[in-house]
């Protein structure tokens, strides 16, 4: 391994190079995998301010790096202690790497047919926690919910195929099915 610190610029040229390789987004999450669990644990990008939530949101989302056309977004998400997200997809690819603590992260089938626009009935796939240098890796479409369930705030790095504002993105109730678009905040 490079002895170098690695730094958010390389990073970012990883990423435009992986991206202007290939649209597969198999192969472009098999790749961003490593590089972002190694973001992740070597935190030579992290400062004190990536650790500041918004209270109403119950996350802060701190953007490092997001391309002119929105896309190769790539941010810092805090959790506070026993917050999360409900149900929601992202619109594009996604590559999470665990920071610090545990988040437990659930992802869902859906389970209509996707006619009914403000509709979707989800189901439980897979329920499991993630913990600091794991990865959460997910193609466009796929559904999943956060929550952190530790009394501190826990961190992750998340890795975009494009800045997920700027995306289709939904959110999902599971007690009455009603789908709706997602924004989040940014800081």
């Amino acid at each position: 391994m490079n002895s170098e610190p690695y730094t958010l610029d390389r990073y970012v040229a990883e990423l435009r190079r992986i991206t202007g390789e290939t649209d597969d987004e198999d192969e472009i999450i098999r790749q961003v995998g490593p590089l972002a669990q190694r973001m992740a644990v070597e935190k030579a990008w992290l400062k004190p301010k990536h650790y500041e939530s918004d209270s109403e949101q119950g996350y802060g989302v701190h953007v490092l790096h997001e391309e002119p056309d929105h896309s190769l977004a790539v941010f810092a998400v805090s959790w506070l202690p026993g917050r999360g997200t409900p149900p929601h997809d992202h619109g594009t690819w996604v590559v999470v790497a665990g920071v610090e603590g545990v988040e437990r992260n659930v992802r869902y089938r859906r389970l209509d047919d996707g006619n009914r626009p403000d509709y979707a009935k989800l189901d439980v796939k897979h329920d499991f926690n993630a913990d600091a240098g794991e990865l959460v890796c997910m193609k466009s479409g796929g559904i999943h919910s956060v929550h952190n369930e530790t009394d501190a705030v826990t961190l992750s790095l998340h890795t975009y195929g494009k800045h997920v504002n700027y995306t289709v993105r939904s959110q999902y109730n599971l007690e009455n099915n009603e789908k709706k678009d997602m924004i989040v905040k940014t800081a």
